[in-house]
């Protein structure tokens, strides 16, 4: 039950049972256990947090609640705790509270602090509260006699604090986020040192979560993470964990270290080395003493049989890996990770590392990491740039991880240019190994194995065997995309916004690299998977959205608003920027934000049309409005992410940099479907308001 649905008249009960337990209660129904090991005396807590801001405690006639799934019998009276049958509820709170009320002289702010109310009379039993205003009158409250207190000897009990870094931690661990967050300092000249641990032992069957927040594109090896026996308070930290001779068992790579010592070569078959940006890794020590990995919430299954009853979680920020943050369940985070989950591992017609065949053994394509001078590749090695385009026209050569399989397309869509230069984005072939290349500033300078298309041209070795090739690619713009192919009888094919240019070599050898030459006025490129992609220059109508495996959305004719040029790493514009639609949509999820080609004026609205969709993740569009300029806005993976000038829909909850601040808004969008319209707009009050299919749904947030 989540308690922020909840509003006034609802009721919520906490109850200590005889054997440790503790019981959330909703209007009258058992939650189930949600701790245990509770110690012989505790008092309820109630914290005025938010938008709740008064709450009654109820009585009881003697008997609990009946739980969900059977009724108690029984029930002694010092099972539910409420107040005592001689007292009255008073017209008004008081300045303090006496001693007769088993407070002796302590001021009403020392028990009331920050909103949180302590009950009085520990024990087991039921606390319950009302939610919202008191009701009228001041007749007695019905209640049983407090309970006696239990003895406090006797018996240990687990801590419910969370779990957080320790605040010892490795050499250049840098903590912030109340240490829920850590980042090795000097990611690009130090690649060990990042050693953190947790803050306390990890429990019996609790989950201990990271994502990854930050990557660097320079280091071989990346995150290791894993249990110890070791108490940080008293540990020497190492470079790394897996100099730890005693008490350690770390997964690295895709296989099990026990004490520095390699005992599982191949436990799952996912790589911590190949994990990206918001991914999220676990692990579990089970109650039978196994421990369990875990990647964006799939179990991996028994890392190792028996761990000792006391370990502390561990992460290795090495290699790779800068940032990473612990995260607890609620249901932004789980949507993602159950995304995630979905498109790395359970997806049988893409995922982690196959295209649409189902073949599991098929490899991405993604960029080589050594480049050109002047080159960087991206975002997990799909995007490429020239950092600095505007200094410097050549030097951005970019190639394939792997050779192109015959009769797949490579294709990559141009994400950014510059007005200065002469020239743009040329793509081809090489016989040439990324690796072993030592790259030229331009991939026509190459005089063997090479074949190019630049312009409307084709070049062989440096030299021209077409002219009049195709359309020119030094007319394409941002969000045009081009691709080349080796047909299995060794024919060379160039595409341009996914339409065959024809015939452009013949026998062409069968392993070749796929070539993009980031030239002229082409500043960055993002690698496409091998899909249909309708063109840009094709006007998308009702009739025709089934072209593309993609999720568009439209803006009606008779505006002049756009999308702007500038957009998510998914996402693609088309149709003269009314159209956005996101590529690969069966593979991906997110990453594919677009906003309005200018700031909306008072009273206009900013209205779409939902035009295709796919049955396969959780959730669905969100929509809002931003105060950042699309150019000074770094693109994350939802628009949720975002901590300052923005409001969004996400399903019910209106959400504000990043945080709900109102649940059960009059719409859902995530039951919405195709042909449904959804609007925007700011009144001149400074009031938000979303229309869906031309109806208001009301004020959604103000100012």
């Amino acid at each position: 039950q989540d308690l922020d649905q909840l509003s006034e008249g609802d009721r919520v009960g906490v109850e200590r049972t005889a054997s440790g337990e503790l019981h959330l209660w909703v209007n009258g129904l058992d939650c189930g256990p949600a701790a245990s090991g509770l110690p012989p005396r505790v008092w309820g807590v109630v914290d005025l947090y938010g938008k709740c801001t008064q709450v009654t405690v109820v009585g009881g006639d003697g008997s609990a609640p009946r739980r969900r799934e059977e009724a108690f019998e029984d029930v002694q009276a010092e099972e539910a705790l409420c107040l005592p049958q001689s007292r009255s509820r008073p017209e008004k709170l008081p300045n303090s509270l006496e001693s007769e009320d088993g407070f002796v002289g302590m001021e009403l702010s020392e028990v009331v602090t920050r909103g949180g109310l302590l009950s009085y009379g520990g024990g087991p039993g039921l606390l319950s509260v009302s939610l919202g205003s008191p009701a009228s009158g001041g007749g007695p409250e019905p209640g049983v006699p407090a309970p006696e207190r239990e003895a406090e000897s006797g018996g240990s009990y687990t801590c419910n604090n969370a779990l957080l870094f320790h605040q010892k931690c490795g050499l250049l661990i840098k903590l912030s986020n109340n240490n829920k967050t850590a980042e090795r300092r000097r990611p690009l000249d130090e690649f060990n040192n990042g050693v953190v641990m947790t803050n306390r032992p990890l429990r019996d069957n609790e989950m201990f979560e990271i994502r990854i927040d930050k990557l660097v594109d320079k280091w071989s090896g990346s995150i290791e993470i894993g249990v110890t026996t070791h108490n940080p308070n008293n540990l020497e930290y190492p470079a790394t964990m897996t100099n730890l001779r005693s008490g350690t068992i770390m997964m690295s790579g895709c296989g099990i270290l026990t004490n520095g010592k390699g005992t599982r070569r191949e436990y799952c078959e996912f790589s911590l080395d190949e994990l990206q940006e918001g991914d999220h890794i676990g692990l579990m020590r089970k109650a039978s003493g196994a421990l369990h990995f875990y990647i964006n919430g799939i179990d991996q299954g028994v890392a190792a049989p028996q761990t000792p009853g006391e370990v502390y979680g561990v992460v290795d920020l090495y290699g790779m890996a800068v940032k990473v943050t612990i995260v607890h369940n609620h249901s932004h985070s789980d949507r993602l990770r159950r995304n995630n989950a979905i498109m790395r591992a359970l997806s049988p017609d893409g995922g982690w590392r196959a295209f649409e065949t189902g073949d599991p053994e098929l490899e991405r394509l993604l960029f080589h990491p050594n480049c050109g001078q002047k080159a960087a590749v991206i975002n997990g090695g799909r995007s490429a740039l020239r950092p600095h385009a505007t200094d410097d026209f050549n030097h951005g050569v970019v190639l394939s991880k792997r050779p192109l399989r015959p009769n797949e397309i490579f294709q990559v869509r141009i994400d950014n240019m510059v007005d200065k230069w002469a020239g743009s984005i040329e793509i081809g072939v090489t016989t040439h190994n990324p690796a072993y290349l030592q790259l030229p500033s331009t991939m026509t300078n190459l005089r063997s194995g090479t074949w190019m298309m630049t312009g409307n041209g084709v070049m062989h070795n440096g030299t021209t065997i077409l002219d009049e090739y195709g359309h020119n690619l030094d007319r394409l713009k941002a969000g045009d995309t081009v691709g080349v192919t080796r047909k299995d009888e060794g024919s060379l094919h160039f595409f341009v916004n996914s339409v065959d240019q024809g015939l452009a070599a013949s026998n062409v050898p069968a392993s070749v690299y796929a070539v993009v030459d980031l030239y002229g006025q082409a500043a960055q490129a993002t690698i496409i998977d091998d899909i249909d992609l309708p063109s840009l220059g094709e006007e998308v109508t009702d009739s025709n959205t089934q072209l593309s495996l993609s999720s568009p959305a439209w803006l009606g004719p008779g505006s002049d608003l756009r999308f702007h040029h500038l957009h998510g790493s998914n996402a693609v514009i088309s149709n003269g920027g009314r159209t956005a639609y996101r590529q690969n949509c069966r593979n991906e999820f997110n990453d594919s934000i677009v906003i309005s080609n200018r700031a909306l004026r008072e009273g206009e609205m900013f209205e779409i049309l939902i035009q295709k969709m796919v049955d396969r993740w959780s959730g669905s569009i969100e929509a809002g409005v931003t105060a950042i300029h699309p150019e000074d806005l770094e693109f994350p993976s939802t628009m949720t992410d975002i901590d300052y000038g923005t409001w969004m829909l996400s399903g019910t909850a209106i959400m504000q940099d990043g945080n709900t601040v109102r649940n059960n808004y009059g719409c859902d969008l995530d039951s919405l479907g195709t042909g449904s319209r959804i609007g925007m707009l700011r009144n001149l009050n400074g009031d938000l308001h979303y229309f869906i299919n031309g109806v208001d749904q009301g004020v959604a947030c103000t100012g």
